[in-house]
Formats: C-alpha cells, structure tokens, sequence
C-alpha cells in the first residue's frame, strides 16, 4: 500500500510549528534512500501489483516506491535477487537492471536492444518505461510555500545506439533520463479543479547535453494512453552543467518554486488550465527514471533525491 506523504511525526511536527508561528519544512519525499524497495507494478496494462522487491536487509515491508516497467517484455519479479560482494542488492537479466549500493545509489538500466524486436515505425508505437514512483494520497498544497527545494545527485555511465543502419530517426528513437513532478488543480471550487501540470526537470536526453525550455501537450502513445495535459520542461542548464553519458556526477540543487508558477503561465498562454490559480496547485505524485523509444542501451544512476517544502509561518 501506498504510504500517505506525511508520516505521523512528520504531521505532529508541522502542527507544532503552525501553532508556534514558525516556518514549517516539509519534506516530499519519502524512503529517499530506496531501503524499503518498491511495489512493483505489471509492464502491461490493466495496472495490477505483482510483488515486491527488496533493496536492502533492513527494509520495511511496506515501500514507499512503485516500480513501473511499462511495455518491458519482461517483468521485473521473474529476476531472482542477488546481492554481490559489496553488498548491492541487484536485479539484473538482458532486459534491464535495478540496483541498490549500500550507500543508498539507485541504478537503473534499459536495454533497449534486447527489449525491441523491431525499431519503433510511428509515434503511436509504444515504448519502454522504467520508473520509481511515489503517487500520494495526500495531495500537498504549494499554497504558503516560500521554496520548493529540490536535491540529488545522478549520473549517466552508460549509453549504446543499437538501432538498425539506416533506421534511425531522431524524432522516433531516443533515451531520456527524467525527474517528473505531477502539478494539479486540487481546489474543488475551481473550474480545471483535476487537471494537472507535467512538469520535467530533465536529467538525460541523448540526442542533447542541455535541453531546453519547451511545453507541448502529452499526446501519450495513442488516444487511450493520453493525458492531453501539459508538460513543461525547465531548461537543464539551470540546475547541471551538460549531461553525457560519461559517468560524471552532476549535484542538482535548485528551487523549483520559481518554475513551477512559470509553468502555470505558460500553461495559460496555450490555453491550458486557465482558472487555475498558483494557490489551487498541489503535488500529485513525484516519479523518476528512464523513457526508451529507441533500440539503444543505458544506465543512471541516482542518490538521494529530496523535495523539500518550506511553508510561511501561519500569521
């Protein structure tokens, strides 16, 4: 089961700042160092819990992370646990790997050339997805929030294209390494009151060492599958010098809040949510990891990630 975002002395603390008149600090994101595993979740859908991995010995047996392994031919529970001689926690076949250093690394891999019999033809084709997930119960109010502060290191150490000669195309075939926070309406009286923002802090993409700023709608991979919600992207170079695969360590540490009432403009100007206002917004879900439309290999790893709110002082 899926842990509500705050735990109990979490929410005794806050109260306790409330009612002192301090600044309330509030961190997002639970489980940031992977110790209790992940729910995992069938790589077809109908959507359907089908186990559970463990990441390390001391673990709970409720994890705060969902695996979500969309379109794999191969489903994650099918990959017998080993733990190696430094004491990670690995799962690993030709599809892909999930692992867990002592230290709290996370790393996960696609391997898009054994996942793919063919190279994807059309947009509407489907594509590998490899996340951790955290999807809240308890939305949380950027309402009062003077800093959305998120932290984390990652790296990239490996990328391979093994697409087919004279396949490729850009614009079909790619892999992106992304940080995902869902941004919705949760004010009832609001007219867009569900509607929600996709907002991308980009961490890889291939083709690119920065990315920059875009929105476009999320068209999904066909009718069925589509939010037609926006997405808004930052520009990577506000948060990491160029991203390639060469196992640099890049350390992010920004405030997203400036960004995140950026995005709502945006969001505006194309029509999108336009009764939503700042305060309606909340924090959905945060999620993280690999999208893989291309027949190519690759590998991040990520460390203690952390979203940390900090709320004005109740006057």
């Amino acid at each position: 089961m899926i842990k509500r975002i705050l735990s109990l002395a979490l929410v005794l603390i806050c109260m306790g700042a409330c009612a002192s008149g301090e600044e309330v600090i509030m961190n997002i994101i639970q489980d940031p160092g992977f110790v209790n595993g992940a729910t995992v979740i069938s790589p077809s859908k109908p959507m359907r819990m089908v186990g559970r991995i463990r990441l390390s010995e001391e673990g709970s047996n409720q994890p705060d992370w969902l695996l979500t392994q969309w379109n794999s031919r191969n489903n994650i529970m099918r990959i017998p646990l080993v733990i190696d001689e430094n004491g990670a926690y690995v799962y690993k076949n030709e599809f892909k790997t999930v692992s867990r250093d002592p230290d709290g690394t996370l790393t996960l891999r696609v391997n898009g050339g054994e996942e793919y019999v063919r190279t994807r033809t059309s947009l509407l084709d489907s594509w590998v997805h490899l996340y951790f997930e955290q999807r809240y119960l308890d939305y949380t109010p950027l309402a009062g929030t003077k800093n959305a502060n998120l932290t984390l290191s990652f790296s990239i150490p490996h990328f391979e294209d093994r697409t087919p000669a004279g396949e490729l195309n850009p614009n079909l075939h790619a892999v992106i390494a992304v940080f995902y926070l869902t941004l919705a309406d949760d004010n009832p009286e609001s007219p867009c009151y569900g509607q929600f923002i996709n907002f991308c802090v980009m961490l890889y993409d291939n083709r690119t060492g920065i990315t920059r700023e875009e929105t476009h709608m999320d068209s999904g991979q066909n009718p069925i599958d589509a939010t037609n919600m926006i997405v808004y992207t930052m520009n990577s170079a506000e948060y990491a010098s160029p991203v390639h695969a060469d196992g640099e360590w890049h350390d992010v540490d920004i405030d997203l809040l400036p960004f995140f009432k950026r995005s709502l403009e945006l969001a505006h100007k194309g029509g999108c949510m336009t009764s939503t206002k700042f305060e309606d917004l909340a924090i959905r879900s945060v999620f993280f990891g690999f999208e893989v439309p291309g027949v190519m290999d690759c590998e991040m790893k990520i460390r203690h990630p952390q979203l940390t709110l900090i709320k004005e002082a109740e006057k």
